[in-house]
């Protein structure tokens, strides 16, 4: 498989599970338009102001956790669950959870992924200093 060919995997199987963890029970609007922290959108005559937050985690040998068995234990799970912590605490007695694309920026390395219809990427390294791959999960959101 190739690294883009691996990111797109996490991200397949990323999506259900994401729904899953998260139960939302409020209204979820995602914006299509790329953005990045602390960009402003208007809904409903309310501003919403975005946050993010990024999750790292670093592999060996990214091959042996592509097996469909080991994909959401050792990869997505990890990646995840700091994501929805933060999402369903934030978002705790609102009435609406916005998500936004997230904008590629300048010292962006590897490969890209993004989770349809909601606001996370994940973005994929090797880093040849340290000798692993890197997976990176980040999500960017706002609540009204």
């Amino acid at each position: 498989m190739t690294e883009q060919e691996i990111v797109d995997l996490f991200a397949k199987a990323a999506k259900p599970r994401l729904m899953d963890l998260l139960k939302l029970k409020i209204r979820h609007v995602y914006e299509t338009t790329p953005g990045d922290a602390n960009s402003t959108i208007v809904i409903d005559g309310g501003e919403i102001r975005f946050i993010t937050i990024r999750t790292v985690q670093p592999y060996r040998d990214i091959e042996r956790f592509v097996a469909e068995d080991k994909v959401i234990g050792f990869v997505v799970n990890p990646g995840l669950l700091p994501i929805v912590k933060a999402i369903s605490m934030d978002v705790r007695g609102r009435k609406m959870l916005v998500t936004r694309s997230i904008q590629a920026r300048e010292d962006d390395k590897g490969v890209v992924a993004h989770l349809d219809h909601f606001g996370v990427r994940i973005l994929m390294s090797f880093d040849s200093v340290r000798n692993e791959t890197q997976v990176v999960w980040e999500a960017l959101y706002g609540f009204a």
